[in-house]
């Protein structure tokens, strides 16, 4: 009996721990009006524990060629990691193409999602000044565009593809942004996911948005500070993304390290194996370096 007892008190701990460490929020529950495809959208946070608290934030976006979302590999396991390290994790669900979305919806969610995690910082003992966000592969370029057009206001025009609306730099600026293998180029036709392109930007897609989700071409100086990581043996997205990217970004003098690794390949997440194991630690060390 009292083993029974024990099994059943060790099970509902574990039930009340895990119901502690992570929480899921609807983004757009208090915005009215909404779309049927926007209530798929939320984010799962995950807080460190206080004396582990680093104030640091990281909002994580998976990769899945903007058609589906690898929520467990680049998403929730990624969040646990950080977690334990003292910084706080929110894996955001963003719509996809699979559910017949596409841009500005993607950028959208990332921009509400900043919004919110801000709004939560002085409720968990954050600094709404290190929110950072961090992509992989597809989610990798949906980060990179939160760090390049944070100065539009994508959620104020839902129905424009470009628009020019003004937005305080403070509220949707990210203090850092981590790109790990992530899809860069729209245009340079050898380079390119096609995959991802399409469900970004549709079939009927014209030369001036891929220019403009180019972000290679759109490179400035007062971007955030950029970490980039992309295996040479990768078969999903050509390394050259990441390279060209880095080259851009020394040009306009904008703070970023690149880890670039012989082998590792794709969709590795936070558990590599091979050359890149290890990549999270210096990510880590990286984001409490930025100030």
């Amino acid at each position: 009996m009292k083993k029974t007892v024990k099994i059943l008190l060790y099970f509902i701990s574990t039930f009340y721990c895990c119901t502690l460490s992570a929480q899921t929020i609807k983004i757009w529950e208090n915005v009215a009006p909404i779309t049927c495809k926007q209530k798929r959208s939320e984010l799962t946070a995950y807080f460190p524990e206080k004396e582990k608290n680093t104030g640091i934030s990281v909002i994580l976006c998976p990769g899945g060629s903007y058609h589906h979302l690898g929520l467990r590999g680049e998403g929730h396991k990624v969040a646990k990691y950080l977690q334990g390290e003292g910084i706080a994790a929110f894996v955001l669900r963003y719509r996809v193409g699979m559910y017949g979305n596409r841009h500005p919806a993607m950028i959208q969610d990332l921009q509400q999602a900043l919004t919110l995690v801000r709004e939560m910082c002085s409720e968990h003992s954050l600094d709404p000044n290190r929110v950072g966000v961090m992509g992989f592969s597809a989610g990798g370029h949906l980060a990179g565009v939160a760090g390049t057009y944070f100065d539009v206001d994508f959620m104020a025009l839902p129905d424009v593809a470009a628009p020019d609306v003004a937005a305080p730099p403070a509220l949707l600026k990210p203090a850092f942004v981590a790109m790990i293998y992530p899809v860069v180029t729209m245009q340079q036709e050898e380079l390119v996911h096609k995959r991802s392109r399409r469900n970004l930007l549709g079939r009927h897609r014209t030369p001036q948005m891929e220019r403009y989700m180019s972000l290679e071409q759109q490179v400035r100086p007062d971007m955030p500070p950029v970490f980039l990581l992309h295996c040479k043996d990768d078969k999903t997205v050509d390394y050259r993304n990441s390279l060209r990217y880095h080259e851009a970004l020394l040009e306009k003098n904008v703070p970023c390290k690149l880890l670039l690794y012989e082998q590792s390949g794709h969709g590795f997440g936070v558990a590599p194996k091979g050359e890149a194991a290890g990549w999270q630690h210096e990510f880590v060390q990286w984001a409490k370096s930025v100030k």
